[in-house]
């Protein structure tokens, strides 16, 4: 139930909340509170509480379990006239570190088209949510098991599964995401602004610091990055779409379930993509990444008419959009562990890193002219200044 990339209010913050002191704010009388809007939205039940792991957010999650009703003839069904299930989540959200407006809007906008969670109740100036409860099996544990297994196949049938569920996310219309739903675009700013991460908190943390001159080569290579972006076809971003996002629905088992997306954007079609195939928590083989994303290609022509004409083409788009991800998520996962205290992240970033000179090298052999052109420095200073210290600092 986390977004790494977001997991403040901001992406820079002048005076950032670390998880020591947002501790403040889940007070006991919160907790009363929040257990007045439960028995609230469930009158006609008595209810037991169970409060969850928490996540790389300041939200914290409980489970609710309805236990019996609290008179023999009350109705389990919820404001649409639905069977209420055994169990939910709440969601507690202090507004005060974040608001779950966005959470709102999103999940009504995503609806129509993937198992996001239903909401039966909402307190939006407290900052409590009743949701639908997707259970504990994540996509991450699905792909597990079936590599202990040596499954293949299921591993297969897994990730297609969730790419025909990212394609039903990109059938939305973009144009009603902005308008009706308030989606913002990933513009040249956002992605900009992503980026300065891995120089504002990866590069300090392996004691590297930027010189004028290759001030100019990082300024350069993300200009025309962004630049090359901004060109891809546009569809709603997801914006952490990867295997602890994803859930197999408990009650609808069917249906694979996707939570944290309250952070969408208006972005390129390749982003969700990139998230799943290169996951920051799990390893594939590169002819294994390459199938997946060929498969998505043949897929994604069915659906968008502005699909890349070749596969090599596609693939550039999915590695363009790739560096831009992992160079962010390399700055985020430090950020977790040096300002919020989450040291757990340090243990993904060799895997980061591996997918960053993965998509860099293969831009150099296999993009245009003018991608080789803004790789080519960017990659020699990366593998002369950053790796040595980068593997130093991980060995």
């Amino acid at each position: 139930m986390t977004n790494p990339e977001t997991n403040s209010p901001t992406a820079v913050d002048t005076a950032p909340i670390t998880a020591n002191s947002a501790a403040a704010y889940h007070t006991e009388q919160r907790y009363e509170q929040l257990l007045e809007f439960i028995e609230a939205a469930f009158p006609s039940h008595k209810v037991r509480v169970e409060s969850l792991p928490g996540d790389a957010s300041f939200r914290r999650y409980h489970r609710v379990y309805l236990e019996g009703k609290t008179n023999d003839e009350s109705v389990s069904t919820d404001s649409k006239g639905q069977a209420l299930d055994p169990s939910y989540i709440v969601m507690d959200a202090p507004p005060q570190l974040e608001s779950i407006e966005s959470f709102v809007r999103i999940d009504n906008l995503m609806a129509p088209k993937i198992n996001v969670p239903t909401l039966l109740a909402q307190d939006v100036e407290q900052g409590f949510l009743v949701l639908q409860d997707f259970g504990s099996i994540e996509f991450a544990h699905l792909i597990a098991e079936a590599k202990v297994k040596q499954d293949s196949g299921r591993i297969d049938e897994l990730y297609r599964w969730a790419m025909d569920c990212l394609l039903q996310l990109q059938t939305l219309d973009i144009e009603k995401a902005k308008n009706n739903f308030a989606v913002p675009d990933y513009d040249a700013a956002t992605l900009k602004r992503e980026m300065e991460l891995f120089t504002e908190w990866f590069l300090p943390y392996i004691d590297q610091e930027l010189t004028s001159e290759t001030q100019t080569i990082w300024q350069d290579f993300t200009g025309a990055l962004i630049e090359k972006l901004l060109q891809h076809p546009a569809v709603v971003v997801h914006r952490d779409y990867h295997s602890r996002n994803l859930m197999q629905d408990q009650y609808h088992s069917a249906e694979l379930g996707v939570i944290d997306f309250q952070d969408a954007l208006i972005g390129s079609y390749t982003y969700d993509l990139v998230s799943l195939v290169r996951d920051a928590y799990v390893d594939w083989s590169e002819s294994q990444v390459e199938a997946w994303i060929e498969y998505y290609w043949l897929q994604s022509k069915q659906v968008h008419a502005a699909t890349a004409e070749t596969l090599t083409e596609f693939t550039s788009q999915v590695n363009l959009m790739g560096i831009q991800r992992h160079l962010k998520v390399l700055g985020i996962f430090i950020r977790l562990a040096e300002r919020d205290g989450k040291a757990r992240y340090l243990a993904d970033i060799p895997k980061v890193w591996q997918d960053l000179m993965i998509e860099m090298k293969w831009l150099r052999q296999h993009g245009d002219t003018q991608t080789q052109a803004f790789i080519e420095p960017a990659l020699q200073w990366l593998q002369q200044h950053i790796e040595p210290k980068f593997k130093q600092k991980f060995a």
